[in-house]
């Protein structure tokens, strides 16, 4: 029996800073089926973080389009450089299906450290009713959280 992921867009991820770029279309981004991000960070009695912070993971499954989505991933994976992956939580969409609003949202910027694939489909299925899940590990260099407002960084790595 084939496992059936959703299609909701209560989370989406876009391999790159959204902060960079001027327009998402919607192809562009990928569905975010699980999420798991644990950073722990010490703090004196004003709330101020201190001390060094131990290295951050952050692993995500998402559903690709299309196999050939995993592309950049898995350039991301050989390279021996940080790059950035773009989390916008509950998304909207225009009619041109570009992005036009988000509640929340987050860079991170890191070094991808595991790429792995699931594929799954029902006996006798057409070909297009095939779903690949990736699931991709990052090593965090840092974290921009995106506010209405204001933004906010944490750093994990420090570099020159």
């Amino acid at each position: 029996m084939a496992k059936l992921y959703s299609n909701e867009l209560k989370a989406l991820v876009v391999p790159e800073s959204i902060l960079d770029i001027k327009s998402i279309r919607q192809e562009h981004c990928h569905t975010v089926q699980q999420f798991n991000y644990n950073c722990v960070r010490l703090r004196n009695n004003r709330g101020e973080t201190f001390g060094p912070s131990e290295p951050v993971e952050l692993e995500f499954s998402i559903r690709l389009n299309a196999p050939l989505d995993a592309k950049t991933y898995y350039e991301r994976l050989v390279d021996n450089s940080h790059s950035s992956f773009s989390f916008v939580f509950n998304a909207t969409f225009d009619d041109n299906t570009y992005l036009k609003d988000y509640e929340d949202g987050m860079i991170c910027e890191g070094y991808v450290v595991s790429v792995t694939e699931d594929f799954s489909a029902s006996k006798g299925s057409k070909a297009n009713d095939e779903q690949m899940i990736l699931t991709v590990k990052v090593i965090l260099v840092n974290t921009t959280y995106l506010g209405r407002e204001k933004n906010y960084q944490s750093i994990f790595i420090y570099q020159n």
